[in-house]
Protein backbone atom coordinates (compact mmCIF):
# COMPACT_ATOMS: atom_id res chain seq x y z
CA UNK A 1 0.00 0.00 0.00
CA UNK A 2 2.62 2.24 0.71
CA UNK A 3 4.15 2.10 -2.61
CA UNK A 4 0.84 2.79 -4.64
CA UNK A 5 0.56 5.67 -2.11
CA UNK A 6 4.39 7.01 -3.36
CA UNK A 7 3.27 5.99 -6.41
CA UNK A 8 0.19 8.52 -6.68
CA UNK A 9 1.84 11.22 -4.92
CA UNK A 10 4.81 11.54 -7.17
CA UNK A 11 2.24 11.18 -9.98
CA UNK A 12 0.48 14.32 -8.32
CA UNK A 13 3.45 16.21 -7.66
CA UNK A 14 4.89 15.88 -11.59
CA UNK A 15 1.53 16.30 -13.15
CA UNK A 16 0.46 19.79 -10.95
CA UNK A 17 3.79 21.19 -10.85
CA UNK A 18 4.76 21.65 -14.35
CA UNK A 19 8.19 21.84 -14.61
CA UNK A 20 10.68 20.76 -17.23
CA UNK A 21 11.45 17.11 -16.23
CA UNK A 22 14.36 15.95 -18.79
CA UNK A 23 17.49 17.40 -16.03
CA UNK A 24 15.44 15.55 -13.07
CA UNK A 25 15.26 12.17 -15.21
CA UNK A 26 18.79 12.58 -15.80
CA UNK A 27 19.81 13.27 -12.30
CA UNK A 28 18.01 10.12 -10.89
CA UNK A 29 20.07 8.16 -12.97
CA UNK A 30 23.15 9.92 -12.06
CA UNK A 31 22.30 9.23 -8.72
CA UNK A 32 22.25 5.70 -9.20
CA UNK A 33 24.89 5.55 -10.95
CA UNK A 34 26.82 7.37 -8.61
CA UNK A 35 25.61 5.31 -5.57
CA UNK A 36 26.50 2.24 -7.71
CA UNK A 37 30.36 3.60 -7.85
CA UNK A 38 31.14 5.29 -4.22
CA UNK A 39 27.31 4.94 -1.86
CA UNK A 40 28.91 2.05 0.21
CA UNK A 41 32.49 3.96 0.85
CA UNK A 42 30.67 7.06 1.20
CA UNK A 43 28.32 5.19 3.94
CA UNK A 44 31.04 3.80 6.04
CA UNK A 45 32.76 6.68 6.03
CA UNK A 46 29.69 8.48 7.44
CA UNK A 47 29.20 5.56 9.77
CA UNK A 48 32.48 6.12 11.45
CA UNK A 49 32.22 9.58 11.60
CA UNK A 50 28.61 9.67 13.34
CA UNK A 51 29.04 6.57 15.59
CA UNK A 52 24.83 6.63 16.49
CA UNK A 53 24.25 5.95 12.80
CA UNK A 54 24.24 2.35 11.56
CA UNK A 55 25.38 1.70 8.47
CA UNK A 56 22.73 0.17 6.62
CA UNK A 57 20.79 3.54 7.80
CA UNK A 58 23.58 5.69 6.22
CA UNK A 59 23.35 3.36 2.93
CA UNK A 60 19.63 4.30 2.76
CA UNK A 61 19.90 7.69 3.62
CA UNK A 62 22.78 8.07 1.07
CA UNK A 63 21.05 5.89 -1.53
CA UNK A 64 17.49 8.08 -1.14
CA UNK A 65 19.49 11.65 -0.89
CA UNK A 66 20.96 10.28 -4.24
CA UNK A 67 17.74 8.73 -5.95
CA UNK A 68 15.00 11.31 -4.72
CA UNK A 69 15.64 14.40 -2.69
CA UNK A 70 18.34 15.97 -5.44
CA UNK A 71 16.54 14.82 -8.10
CA UNK A 72 13.49 16.31 -6.81
CA UNK A 73 15.20 19.58 -6.02
CA UNK A 74 16.51 20.17 -9.36
CA UNK A 75 12.99 19.59 -10.44
CA UNK A 76 11.46 22.20 -7.99
CA UNK A 77 14.35 24.35 -9.20
CA UNK A 78 14.22 24.20 -12.95
CA UNK A 79 12.34 26.23 -15.60
CA UNK A 80 8.11 25.73 -15.71
CA UNK A 81 7.37 24.37 -19.39
CA UNK A 82 8.30 20.98 -20.74
CA UNK A 83 5.82 18.33 -22.89
CA UNK A 84 2.43 19.38 -23.24
CA UNK A 85 -1.51 17.94 -23.58
CA UNK A 86 -1.32 13.60 -23.32
CA UNK A 87 2.60 13.57 -23.23
CA UNK A 88 2.68 15.64 -19.96
CA UNK A 89 0.29 12.66 -18.50
CA UNK A 90 2.68 9.92 -19.72
CA UNK A 91 5.48 11.43 -18.91
CA UNK A 92 4.61 12.13 -15.18
CA UNK A 93 3.42 9.06 -14.78
CA UNK A 94 6.82 7.81 -16.23
CA UNK A 95 9.06 9.52 -14.09
CA UNK A 96 6.38 8.74 -10.70
CA UNK A 97 7.26 5.07 -11.94
CA UNK A 98 10.72 4.92 -11.86
CA UNK A 99 11.18 7.06 -8.80
CA UNK A 100 9.01 4.37 -6.99
CA UNK A 101 10.75 1.73 -8.62
CA UNK A 102 13.86 2.43 -7.58
CA UNK A 103 12.68 3.44 -4.10
CA UNK A 104 10.48 0.02 -3.41
CA UNK A 105 13.26 -2.23 -2.04
CA UNK A 106 13.64 0.63 0.44
CA UNK A 107 9.83 1.42 0.91
CA UNK A 108 9.22 -2.82 1.56
CA UNK A 109 12.00 -2.55 3.90
CA UNK A 110 10.93 0.20 6.20
CA UNK A 111 7.55 -1.23 6.08
CA UNK A 112 7.70 -4.84 6.82
CA UNK A 113 4.31 -5.09 8.00
CA UNK A 114 2.83 -3.83 3.97
CA UNK A 115 2.55 -7.32 2.61
CA UNK A 116 1.07 -5.74 -0.63
CA UNK A 117 4.63 -3.35 -0.50
CA UNK A 118 6.89 -6.51 -0.42
CA UNK A 119 4.91 -7.82 -3.93
CA UNK A 120 4.79 -5.03 -5.31
CA UNK A 121 8.47 -4.45 -5.09
CA UNK A 122 9.53 -8.03 -6.29
CA UNK A 123 7.36 -7.70 -9.22
CA UNK A 124 9.19 -3.80 -9.92
CA UNK A 125 12.73 -5.83 -9.27
CA UNK A 126 11.83 -7.82 -12.18
CA UNK A 127 10.95 -5.11 -14.45
CA UNK A 128 13.45 -2.05 -13.24
CA UNK A 129 15.85 -2.39 -16.13
CA UNK A 130 13.52 -1.90 -18.92
CA UNK A 131 11.85 1.16 -16.53
CA UNK A 132 15.21 2.97 -16.51
CA UNK A 133 15.86 2.34 -20.18
CA UNK A 134 12.67 4.10 -21.12
CA UNK A 135 13.42 6.80 -18.31
CA UNK A 136 16.18 7.92 -20.22
CA UNK A 137 14.66 7.59 -23.84
CA UNK A 138 11.71 10.07 -22.16
CA UNK A 139 14.57 12.01 -20.65
CA UNK A 140 16.37 13.01 -23.64
CA UNK A 141 13.13 13.12 -25.48
CA UNK A 142 12.24 15.80 -23.21
CA UNK A 143 15.31 17.63 -23.14
CA UNK A 144 15.64 17.82 -27.00
CA UNK A 145 11.62 18.77 -27.44
CA UNK A 146 11.57 21.50 -24.55
CA UNK A 147 10.37 24.76 -25.67
CA UNK A 148 11.08 27.90 -23.58
CA UNK A 149 8.00 30.13 -23.13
Amino acid sequence: MVIIITLVALFVLFFFIRHHTGPAHLAVLAGLSVYEMFGVQFAEWLHKLVSGITLDLAQTCIYVALILVFPLLLYLRSSRGGVFGILRIIEAALFSIILTSLLSATLAKFFPFDSLATQISSFISSIEGTVVLVGIIAAYLDIMIYHKK
